[in-house]
């Protein structure tokens, strides 16, 4: 982060000291990239029986080749945004590329498809988005050791203490490459589609992948270890904030540059008949670019609202704080993502928002 030689500076002010520790996901010695890869199996109406047989391919798949796992597997719930409420999610972590290429290649969605009683084929929709990250074009936040999820979980990674935080600018000082790399929005991505209606895509399969610096984010909330207290301020009053700026994104994207945006219900099994609380969420999706991201959290009061709320949080409750937040935050290069969608809803994740051709 503290580059010597840079070609940009520094956004950190002189003497800058945060005001609540952070820390970042150091990766080990020679890792220059780590592999994501979103896996959704999409509930479409009332019928459960193509839902749960999707699901328990993809549990199987997970499971097969042992050899290529992913190193970290979560599951989720869709609460709401650019998916259909009640869908399943998957997130599978690599620090190996032939094993995530490998295993991301075992990914038949279109066998899955047709192995599908015809019956049910109409009642769900598939779809994968993965991507790589460049170490150098990547960043980690974490308010806590104590539960570190996501990319932290690959392994050899361990949390390193910070001080690139509690300021405008932080997230980009965390990313190594902004020493030398504006990471300025592709004229690809100013032509991004983002119209009002999604094109169509019930009954097709479309595949496609990113225009140059286009920015992925998780975000993610974690107050199981909480007492009664804090947990009943979290529900009652900084989870409804985070649903506000949430819908300003959802109603604001041409403005925003927000992109396949999911607010997510971590769950601890696939099981669809799964239907209990869970004390942790995150939002996972795409931006624009990078400036996008930063003028919605530095400039627009949903996002002030949120960030404010957070302070006043830690501050009312001090060292017996138990709420957890934390991120990640990648810029893509051209190419670095494939997007892949079987029979899923118009306005499904990046449907609306890039290029996607039918695949025969």
């Amino acid at each position: 982060m503290g580059c010597s030689a840079r070609t940009f500076p520094l956004q950190r002010p002189s003497n800058h000291i945060p005001p609540m520790p952070r820390w970042y996901a150091f990766f080990p010695n020679g890792l220059d990239k780590v592999f994501t890869a979103y896996i959704g199996v999409q509930h479409h109406n009332g019928l459960d029986a193509g839902f749960e047989q999707c699901v328990t391919a993809v549990e199987n798949w997970l499971s097969e080749n042992c050899n290529n796992a992913p190193a970290s597997v979560e599951r989720f719930r869709v609460i709401d945004g650019d998916d259909v409420p009640r869908s399943l999610v998957f997130v599978c972590y690599w620090a190996d590329e032939r094993k995530y290429e490998e295993k991301t290649r075992q990914l038949d969605l279109s066998r899955l498809y047709r192995d599908l009683n015809p019956l049910y084929q109409q009642t769900v929709g598939l779809w994968c988005e993965r991507f790589t990250s460049h170490v150098s074009r990547l960043e980690t936040n974490y308010s806590g050791t104590d539960y570190l999820p996501g990319l932290a979980r690959l392994p050899g990674t361990q949390p390193v203490d910070h001080s690139y935080s509690g300021y405008w600018g932080a997230a980009r000082d965390r990313i190594p490459d902004s020493a030398h790399d504006r990471f300025a929005q592709d004229q690809d991505s100013v032509a991004a589609s983002l119209p009002d209606t999604a094109p169509s895509s019930l009954g097709k399969h479309l595949s496609g992948t990113n225009f140059h610096n286009l920015v992925y984010i998780r975000s993610g909330q974690f107050w199981n270890n909480c007492d009664d207290e804090e947990k009943q301020m979290y529900e009652e009053r900084l989870e409804p904030t985070l649903r506000k700026g949430l819908s300003y994104l959802w109603e604001n994207r041409a403005e925003t540059g927000s992109m396949g945006l999911r607010y997510l219900q971590n769950v601890p099994n696939s099981s669809p008949e799964w239907a209990g609380k869970s004390n942790e969420s995150c939002v996972s999706g795409f931006f624009r670019s990078l400036t996008d991201l930063e003028a919605w959290a530095k400039r627009h009061s949903s996002h002030l609202a949120i960030y404010t709320g957070a302070i006043r949080h830690a501050k009312t409750f001090g060292d017996k704080r138990r709420f957890r937040t934390w991120h990640e935050v990648s810029v893509l290069m051209c190419g670095d993502a494939h997007f892949e969608y079987l029979n899923c809803l118009p306005g499904t994740g990046m449907i609306r928002s890039i290029t996607l051709t039918e695949v025969s």
